[in-house]
Protein backbone atom coordinates (compact mmCIF):
# COMPACT_ATOMS: atom_id res chain seq x y z
CA UNK A 1 0.00 0.00 0.00
CA UNK A 2 2.91 2.31 -0.64
CA UNK A 3 2.04 5.89 -1.36
CA UNK A 4 3.05 7.25 -4.73
CA UNK A 5 6.15 9.40 -4.70
CA UNK A 6 6.48 12.59 -6.64
CA UNK A 7 2.83 13.48 -6.89
CA UNK A 8 1.98 17.02 -7.78
CA UNK A 9 2.17 19.26 -4.77
CA UNK A 10 -0.62 21.55 -5.93
CA UNK A 11 -0.86 25.27 -5.25
CA UNK A 12 1.03 26.68 -2.30
CA UNK A 13 -2.05 27.49 -0.25
CA UNK A 14 -2.90 26.73 3.34
CA UNK A 15 -5.97 24.56 3.84
CA UNK A 16 -7.83 23.85 7.07
CA UNK A 17 -7.25 20.08 6.72
CA UNK A 18 -3.89 18.37 6.12
CA UNK A 19 -3.83 14.58 5.66
CA UNK A 20 -0.77 12.35 6.08
CA UNK A 21 -0.18 8.62 6.55
CA UNK A 22 1.64 6.89 9.36
CA UNK A 23 4.86 4.94 8.63
CA UNK A 24 5.41 7.34 5.72
CA UNK A 25 8.05 10.06 5.42
CA UNK A 26 7.26 13.51 4.07
CA UNK A 27 8.78 12.68 0.67
CA UNK A 28 5.92 10.21 0.09
CA UNK A 29 3.04 12.41 1.24
CA UNK A 30 0.32 13.36 -1.23
CA UNK A 31 1.73 16.88 -1.27
CA UNK A 32 4.56 18.80 0.35
CA UNK A 33 3.72 21.28 3.13
CA UNK A 34 3.92 24.99 2.49
CA UNK A 35 6.15 27.19 4.65
CA UNK A 36 3.14 28.19 6.71
CA UNK A 37 2.19 24.54 7.14
CA UNK A 38 5.75 23.69 8.20
CA UNK A 39 5.44 26.20 11.04
CA UNK A 40 2.04 24.78 11.96
CA UNK A 41 3.40 21.19 11.96
CA UNK A 42 6.28 22.35 14.15
CA UNK A 43 3.72 23.73 16.63
CA UNK A 44 1.89 20.39 16.67
CA UNK A 45 5.19 18.54 17.21
CA UNK A 46 5.61 20.51 20.45
CA UNK A 47 2.24 19.39 21.81
CA UNK A 48 2.18 16.63 24.40
CA UNK A 49 0.10 13.75 23.00
CA UNK A 50 -1.08 12.58 26.43
CA UNK A 51 -4.28 14.70 26.61
CA UNK A 52 -5.44 13.33 23.25
CA UNK A 53 -4.50 9.64 23.44
CA UNK A 54 -7.46 7.37 24.10
CA UNK A 55 -6.17 4.11 25.52
CA UNK A 56 -8.78 1.43 26.03
CA UNK A 57 -6.63 -0.04 28.84
CA UNK A 58 -6.24 -3.31 26.98
CA UNK A 59 -3.68 -4.37 29.58
CA UNK A 60 -4.41 -3.26 33.14
CA UNK A 61 -0.79 -3.00 34.35
CA UNK A 62 0.70 -1.75 31.09
CA UNK A 63 1.63 1.88 30.51
CA UNK A 64 2.52 2.50 26.85
CA UNK A 65 5.38 4.78 25.88
CA UNK A 66 4.70 8.44 25.11
CA UNK A 67 6.37 9.86 21.99
CA UNK A 68 5.96 13.14 20.09
CA UNK A 69 3.07 13.27 17.64
CA UNK A 70 5.47 14.27 14.85
CA UNK A 71 9.24 14.22 14.43
CA UNK A 72 11.47 15.69 11.75
CA UNK A 73 14.70 14.23 10.35
CA UNK A 74 16.68 14.37 7.11
CA UNK A 75 13.68 12.90 5.27
CA UNK A 76 11.34 15.58 6.62
CA UNK A 77 8.30 15.19 8.84
CA UNK A 78 7.06 11.79 9.94
CA UNK A 79 4.16 10.66 12.14
CA UNK A 80 5.18 8.42 15.02
CA UNK A 81 3.10 5.84 16.87
CA UNK A 82 -0.29 7.54 16.65
CA UNK A 83 -3.08 7.86 14.14
CA UNK A 84 -6.00 10.20 14.55
CA UNK A 85 -6.98 13.85 14.23
CA UNK A 86 -5.60 16.93 15.96
CA UNK A 87 -7.19 20.35 15.45
CA UNK A 88 -4.81 23.16 16.34
CA UNK A 89 -4.89 26.87 15.53
CA UNK A 90 -8.06 26.40 13.48
CA UNK A 91 -6.57 23.66 11.25
CA UNK A 92 -6.84 19.87 11.39
CA UNK A 93 -4.04 17.33 11.00
CA UNK A 94 -5.35 13.90 9.98
CA UNK A 95 -2.97 10.95 10.46
CA UNK A 96 -4.40 7.99 8.55
CA UNK A 97 -3.29 4.38 9.07
CA UNK A 98 -1.08 3.02 6.32
CA UNK A 99 -2.60 -0.38 6.98
CA UNK A 100 -6.31 -0.73 6.30
CA UNK A 101 -8.79 -0.16 9.11
CA UNK A 102 -10.00 -3.77 9.10
CA UNK A 103 -6.45 -4.98 9.80
CA UNK A 104 -6.13 -2.82 12.91
CA UNK A 105 -9.62 -3.86 14.03
CA UNK A 106 -8.55 -7.49 13.67
CA UNK A 107 -5.61 -6.78 16.00
CA UNK A 108 -8.03 -5.51 18.64
CA UNK A 109 -10.13 -8.65 18.15
CA UNK A 110 -7.05 -10.83 18.66
CA UNK A 111 -5.92 -8.91 21.74
CA UNK A 112 -9.29 -9.09 23.51
CA UNK A 113 -10.62 -12.28 21.94
CA UNK A 114 -13.83 -10.54 20.92
CA UNK A 115 -15.25 -9.84 17.49
CA UNK A 116 -14.74 -6.10 17.10
CA UNK A 117 -16.35 -5.66 13.69
CA UNK A 118 -19.75 -7.36 13.41
CA UNK A 119 -20.13 -9.65 10.41
CA UNK A 120 -23.27 -7.75 9.46
CA UNK A 121 -21.60 -4.33 9.50
CA UNK A 122 -20.47 -2.63 6.34
CA UNK A 123 -16.75 -2.36 5.74
CA UNK A 124 -14.95 0.97 5.90
CA UNK A 125 -16.03 3.57 3.41
CA UNK A 126 -15.07 7.10 2.60
CA UNK A 127 -18.17 8.42 4.33
CA UNK A 128 -16.92 7.41 7.76
CA UNK A 129 -13.42 8.42 8.75
CA UNK A 130 -10.90 5.76 9.72
CA UNK A 131 -10.42 7.52 13.05
CA UNK A 132 -14.13 7.31 13.89
CA UNK A 133 -14.23 3.63 12.96
CA UNK A 134 -11.17 2.78 15.05
CA UNK A 135 -12.39 4.79 18.01
CA UNK A 136 -15.71 2.95 17.81
CA UNK A 137 -13.84 -0.35 17.55
CA UNK A 138 -11.83 0.37 20.70
CA UNK A 139 -14.97 1.39 22.58
CA UNK A 140 -16.95 -1.58 21.31
CA UNK A 141 -14.16 -3.99 22.30
CA UNK A 142 -13.99 -2.47 25.77
CA UNK A 143 -17.76 -2.77 26.31
CA UNK A 144 -17.95 -6.32 24.92
CA UNK A 145 -15.09 -7.41 27.17
CA UNK A 146 -16.78 -5.81 30.19
CA UNK A 147 -20.08 -7.51 29.41
CA UNK A 148 -18.78 -11.03 28.88
CA UNK A 149 -20.28 -12.22 32.18
CA UNK A 150 -22.66 -9.55 33.49
CA UNK A 151 -24.09 -6.10 32.91
CA UNK A 152 -23.14 -3.26 35.31
CA UNK A 153 -25.87 -3.82 37.87
CA UNK A 154 -25.44 -1.88 41.12
CA UNK A 155 -27.28 -1.81 44.43
CA UNK A 156 -29.33 1.29 45.23
CA UNK A 157 -30.85 1.98 48.64
CA UNK A 158 -34.59 2.67 48.36
CA UNK A 159 -36.91 3.87 51.15
CA UNK A 160 -40.62 3.07 51.27
CA UNK A 161 -43.57 4.06 53.51
CA UNK A 162 -46.52 1.84 54.38
CA UNK A 163 -48.15 -0.42 56.93
CA UNK A 164 -45.93 -3.34 55.91
CA UNK A 165 -42.15 -3.57 56.10
CA UNK A 166 -40.44 -3.97 52.76
CA UNK A 167 -36.87 -4.98 53.43
CA UNK A 168 -35.46 -3.58 56.67
CA UNK A 169 -37.32 -1.47 59.19
CA UNK A 170 -35.76 1.98 59.56
CA UNK A 171 -36.41 2.47 63.27
CA UNK A 172 -35.15 6.07 63.50
CA UNK A 173 -37.08 7.26 60.43
CA UNK A 174 -40.22 5.47 61.62
CA UNK A 175 -39.98 7.13 65.06
CA UNK A 176 -39.64 10.56 63.49
CA UNK A 177 -42.62 9.92 61.26
CA UNK A 178 -44.76 8.63 64.16
CA UNK A 179 -43.86 11.78 66.13
CA UNK A 180 -45.53 13.86 63.40
CA UNK A 181 -48.77 11.84 63.61
CA UNK A 182 -48.23 9.39 60.71
CA UNK A 183 -48.89 5.68 61.24
CA UNK A 184 -46.76 4.35 58.32
CA UNK A 185 -43.63 2.35 58.82
CA UNK A 186 -40.43 3.41 57.07
CA UNK A 187 -38.36 0.59 55.62
CA UNK A 188 -35.34 0.38 53.36
CA UNK A 189 -34.18 -2.19 50.86
CA UNK A 190 -31.42 -2.52 48.32
CA UNK A 191 -32.68 -2.71 44.74
CA UNK A 192 -30.40 -4.01 42.01
CA UNK A 193 -30.59 -1.70 39.00
CA UNK A 194 -28.80 -0.93 35.77
CA UNK A 195 -29.47 2.77 36.24
CA UNK A 196 -26.05 3.75 37.58
CA UNK A 197 -23.06 5.89 36.63
CA UNK A 198 -21.16 3.29 34.53
CA UNK A 199 -24.30 2.34 32.59
CA UNK A 200 -25.21 5.98 31.91
CA UNK A 201 -21.72 6.72 30.55
CA UNK A 202 -21.84 3.70 28.24
CA UNK A 203 -25.36 4.53 26.97
CA UNK A 204 -24.32 8.11 26.17
CA UNK A 205 -21.15 6.97 24.37
CA UNK A 206 -23.27 4.58 22.31
CA UNK A 207 -25.49 7.52 21.34
CA UNK A 208 -22.35 9.49 20.42
CA UNK A 209 -21.24 6.82 17.94
CA UNK A 210 -24.75 6.13 16.66
CA UNK A 211 -24.88 9.72 15.43
CA UNK A 212 -21.57 9.36 13.56
CA UNK A 213 -21.58 5.85 12.10
CA UNK A 214 -23.68 5.12 9.06
CA UNK A 215 -26.02 2.15 9.21
CA UNK A 216 -27.62 0.35 12.12
CA UNK A 217 -25.37 -2.72 12.12
CA UNK A 218 -22.15 -1.31 13.55
CA UNK A 219 -22.85 -2.69 17.04
CA UNK A 220 -23.61 -6.30 16.26
CA UNK A 221 -26.35 -8.42 17.84
CA UNK A 222 -24.62 -8.98 21.17
CA UNK A 223 -23.87 -5.32 21.84
CA UNK A 224 -27.35 -4.34 20.63
CA UNK A 225 -28.88 -6.65 23.22
CA UNK A 226 -26.71 -5.30 26.03
CA UNK A 227 -27.35 -1.66 25.15
CA UNK A 228 -31.11 -2.25 24.90
CA UNK A 229 -31.14 -3.55 28.49
CA UNK A 230 -29.11 -0.57 29.73
CA UNK A 231 -31.22 2.00 27.85
CA UNK A 232 -34.40 0.53 29.36
CA UNK A 233 -33.01 1.32 32.81
CA UNK A 234 -31.26 4.65 32.18
CA UNK A 235 -33.41 6.12 29.41
CA UNK A 236 -32.10 7.13 25.99
CA UNK A 237 -30.67 10.45 27.22
CA UNK A 238 -29.49 10.06 30.81
CA UNK A 239 -27.52 12.74 32.60
CA UNK A 240 -23.79 12.34 32.05
CA UNK A 241 -22.09 11.09 35.23
CA UNK A 242 -18.94 12.57 36.71
CA UNK A 243 -15.66 10.68 36.59
CA UNK A 244 -15.78 10.54 40.39
CA UNK A 245 -19.18 8.81 40.26
CA UNK A 246 -17.81 6.23 37.83
CA UNK A 247 -14.73 5.52 39.91
CA UNK A 248 -16.56 5.29 43.22
CA UNK A 249 -19.42 3.12 41.97
CA UNK A 250 -19.58 -0.33 43.52
CA UNK A 251 -18.14 -3.08 41.33
CA UNK A 252 -17.95 -6.78 41.97
CA UNK A 253 -15.09 -8.94 40.66
CA UNK A 254 -17.40 -9.86 37.77
CA UNK A 255 -18.34 -6.28 36.85
CA UNK A 256 -15.00 -4.51 37.53
CA UNK A 257 -14.22 -4.28 33.80
CA UNK A 258 -17.23 -2.00 33.40
CA UNK A 259 -15.20 0.67 35.17
CA UNK A 260 -12.70 0.70 32.27
CA UNK A 261 -15.48 0.79 29.69
CA UNK A 262 -17.25 3.59 31.56
CA UNK A 263 -14.05 5.64 31.97
CA UNK A 264 -13.32 5.31 28.24
CA UNK A 265 -16.92 6.36 27.51
CA UNK A 266 -16.57 9.38 29.80
CA UNK A 267 -13.36 10.48 28.09
CA UNK A 268 -14.99 10.19 24.68
CA UNK A 269 -17.95 12.28 25.80
CA UNK A 270 -16.04 14.95 27.72
CA UNK A 271 -13.07 15.49 25.44
CA UNK A 272 -15.23 15.78 22.33
CA UNK A 273 -12.46 14.03 20.37
CA UNK A 274 -13.86 14.79 16.95
CA UNK A 275 -14.21 18.47 17.80
CA UNK A 276 -17.92 18.89 17.29
CA UNK A 277 -18.37 21.34 20.15
CA UNK A 278 -14.95 23.02 20.19
CA UNK A 279 -14.25 26.53 18.97
CA UNK A 280 -11.89 27.17 16.06
CA UNK A 281 -8.93 28.30 18.15
CA UNK A 282 -8.92 25.51 20.73
CA UNK A 283 -6.72 22.43 20.49
CA UNK A 284 -8.60 19.17 20.57
CA UNK A 285 -8.67 15.80 18.91
CA UNK A 286 -8.06 12.11 19.36
CA UNK A 287 -5.02 9.90 18.92
CA UNK A 288 -4.98 6.11 18.88
CA UNK A 289 -1.72 4.41 19.83
CA UNK A 290 -1.30 1.91 16.98
CA UNK A 291 2.20 0.96 18.19
CA UNK A 292 0.63 -0.30 21.42
CA UNK A 293 -1.93 -2.32 19.45
CA UNK A 294 0.87 -3.85 17.34
CA UNK A 295 2.83 -4.72 20.48
CA UNK A 296 -0.14 -6.45 22.11
CA UNK A 297 -1.06 -8.20 18.85
CA UNK A 298 2.47 -9.64 18.61
CA UNK A 299 2.31 -10.66 22.29
CA UNK A 300 -0.89 -12.66 21.73
CA UNK A 301 0.40 -14.24 18.52
CA UNK A 302 3.57 -15.37 20.33
CA UNK A 303 1.36 -16.95 22.99
CA UNK A 304 -0.40 -18.95 20.28
CA UNK A 305 2.86 -20.05 18.64
CA UNK A 306 4.60 -21.83 21.52
CA UNK A 307 3.92 -24.04 24.54
CA UNK A 308 6.41 -22.04 26.60
CA UNK A 309 5.30 -19.50 29.21
CA UNK A 310 4.83 -16.12 27.48
CA UNK A 311 4.86 -12.93 29.54
CA UNK A 312 4.36 -9.28 28.73
CA UNK A 313 7.79 -7.85 29.47
CA UNK A 314 6.71 -4.25 30.05
CA UNK A 315 5.88 -4.79 33.72
CA UNK A 316 7.99 -4.62 36.88
CA UNK A 317 7.65 -8.38 37.33
CA UNK A 318 9.73 -9.10 34.25
CA UNK A 319 12.11 -6.13 34.21
CA UNK A 320 15.85 -6.60 33.86
CA UNK A 321 18.74 -4.25 34.58
CA UNK A 322 21.58 -3.18 32.35
CA UNK A 323 24.06 -2.84 35.24
CA UNK A 324 24.20 -3.89 38.89
CA UNK A 325 26.51 -2.53 41.59
CA UNK A 326 29.34 -4.87 42.59
CA UNK A 327 29.36 -3.25 46.04
CA UNK A 328 25.62 -3.52 46.69
CA UNK A 329 23.63 -5.69 44.23
CA UNK A 330 20.41 -3.92 45.25
CA UNK A 331 21.60 -0.81 43.39
CA UNK A 332 20.97 -1.04 39.64
CA UNK A 333 21.02 1.12 36.53
CA UNK A 334 19.14 0.96 33.27
CA UNK A 335 15.89 -0.95 33.81
CA UNK A 336 14.91 -2.87 30.68
CA UNK A 337 11.41 -3.88 29.60
CA UNK A 338 11.24 -6.07 26.49
CA UNK A 339 7.76 -6.42 25.03
CA UNK A 340 7.63 -10.23 25.11
CA UNK A 341 9.54 -12.77 27.22
CA UNK A 342 9.30 -16.44 26.17
CA UNK A 343 10.15 -19.14 28.71
CA UNK A 344 10.95 -19.06 32.38
CA UNK A 345 14.04 -20.44 34.15
CA UNK A 346 15.60 -20.30 31.63
CA UNK A 347 14.30 -17.59 29.34
CA UNK A 348 14.23 -18.93 25.78
CA UNK A 349 13.70 -15.72 23.80
CA UNK A 350 12.94 -12.00 24.08
CA UNK A 351 10.96 -10.11 21.45
CA UNK A 352 10.41 -6.40 20.95
CA UNK A 353 7.67 -5.15 18.63
CA UNK A 354 8.40 -2.12 16.46
CA UNK A 355 5.60 -0.32 14.66
CA UNK A 356 7.80 1.02 11.89
CA UNK A 357 9.21 -0.04 8.55
CA UNK A 358 12.13 -2.46 8.33
CA UNK A 359 14.19 -1.70 5.29
CA UNK A 360 15.34 1.29 3.33
CA UNK A 361 18.88 2.47 3.01
CA UNK A 362 19.51 2.59 6.77
CA UNK A 363 18.08 -0.81 7.69
CA UNK A 364 17.62 -1.42 11.41
CA UNK A 365 17.84 1.74 13.50
CA UNK A 366 21.05 1.84 15.51
CA UNK A 367 19.18 2.56 18.75
CA UNK A 368 16.89 -0.45 18.17
CA UNK A 369 19.90 -2.69 17.46
CA UNK A 370 21.63 -1.65 20.69
CA UNK A 371 18.37 -2.09 22.59
CA UNK A 372 17.88 -5.65 21.32
CA UNK A 373 21.50 -6.55 22.12
CA UNK A 374 21.00 -5.21 25.66
CA UNK A 375 17.87 -7.34 26.07
CA UNK A 376 19.67 -10.44 24.79
CA UNK A 377 22.65 -10.08 27.14
CA UNK A 378 20.72 -8.90 30.21
CA UNK A 379 18.09 -11.64 30.08
CA UNK A 380 20.65 -14.22 28.87
CA UNK A 381 18.28 -15.23 26.10
CA UNK A 382 19.84 -17.39 23.37
CA UNK A 383 17.65 -15.70 20.73
CA UNK A 384 16.09 -12.25 20.46
CA UNK A 385 14.10 -10.55 17.74
CA UNK A 386 12.70 -7.22 16.62
CA UNK A 387 9.35 -7.67 14.88
CA UNK A 388 7.92 -5.24 12.33
CA UNK A 389 4.60 -5.23 10.43
CA UNK A 390 5.05 -6.62 6.92
CA UNK A 391 4.03 -3.73 4.67
CA UNK A 392 5.00 -5.51 1.43
CA UNK A 393 5.88 -9.07 0.38
CA UNK A 394 9.53 -8.09 -0.03
CA UNK A 395 12.01 -9.55 2.51
CA UNK A 396 14.40 -6.80 3.70
CA UNK A 397 18.15 -7.61 3.73
CA UNK A 398 18.34 -7.45 7.53
CA UNK A 399 15.73 -10.21 7.72
CA UNK A 400 17.19 -12.18 4.83
CA UNK A 401 20.54 -12.51 6.63
CA UNK A 402 19.02 -13.25 10.05
CA UNK A 403 19.95 -14.58 12.55
CA UNK A 404 22.94 -12.36 13.39
CA UNK A 405 25.34 -13.92 15.87
CA UNK A 406 26.66 -11.90 18.84
CA UNK A 407 28.78 -12.79 21.86
CA UNK A 408 25.63 -13.35 23.95
CA UNK A 409 23.19 -14.89 21.48
CA UNK A 410 21.52 -14.57 18.09
CA UNK A 411 19.53 -11.56 16.90
CA UNK A 412 16.79 -11.70 14.27
CA UNK A 413 14.84 -9.00 12.48
CA UNK A 414 11.44 -10.22 11.32
CA UNK A 415 8.62 -8.72 9.28
CA UNK A 416 5.45 -10.38 10.52
CA UNK A 417 2.18 -10.74 8.60
CA UNK A 418 -0.55 -8.48 9.94
CA UNK A 419 -3.15 -11.28 9.86
CA UNK A 420 -3.31 -13.52 12.94
CA UNK A 421 -3.05 -16.99 11.40
CA UNK A 422 -0.12 -16.05 9.15
CA UNK A 423 1.61 -14.19 11.98
CA UNK A 424 1.30 -17.18 14.33
CA UNK A 425 2.61 -19.50 11.59
CA UNK A 426 5.74 -17.41 10.99
CA UNK A 427 6.44 -17.02 14.72
CA UNK A 428 5.97 -20.78 15.22
CA UNK A 429 8.52 -21.42 12.50
CA UNK A 430 11.00 -18.90 13.92
CA UNK A 431 10.71 -20.21 17.48
CA UNK A 432 11.03 -23.80 16.26
CA UNK A 433 14.14 -23.06 14.19
CA UNK A 434 15.66 -21.05 17.02
CA UNK A 435 15.27 -23.87 19.53
CA UNK A 436 16.79 -26.47 17.21
CA UNK A 437 19.73 -24.20 16.34
CA UNK A 438 20.72 -23.11 19.85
Amino acid sequence: MAAAKGRASGPETMTDRFEITDLTSEAYWDRRPTEDEHRWLAAIAKLSPEPYVLNAQLEADHQPAIEPILTRDVDGWRANRYIGEIRHQGRTLVIKPRLDVETIMSWISTILNVQVLPRTAARSTGTTSAVTQLLAALWRASVLTAGQHALPRAGEKVSSHGLAVRGRLDVAATARRRATGHRELVSTRVVRTYDNAPARAVVLADRYFDQRLAGANWRGARLDEQLAALRTATGARPQIPTLHEIRTARYSPITIKWRRAAELSWRILNRDPLGVAADSESTHGILIDVAELWELFVLHCVGLSTDQVVRHGTTTRTAGHLARSAVDPHHTKGRLYPDVVVGEDPIMAVIDAKYKRLGGRKGVDREDLYQLHAYSSTFEAPVAALTYPAITDEIPPDEHFSPWQTSSGALSFLTLPTEKAACVAKLTQWIGLSHTSF
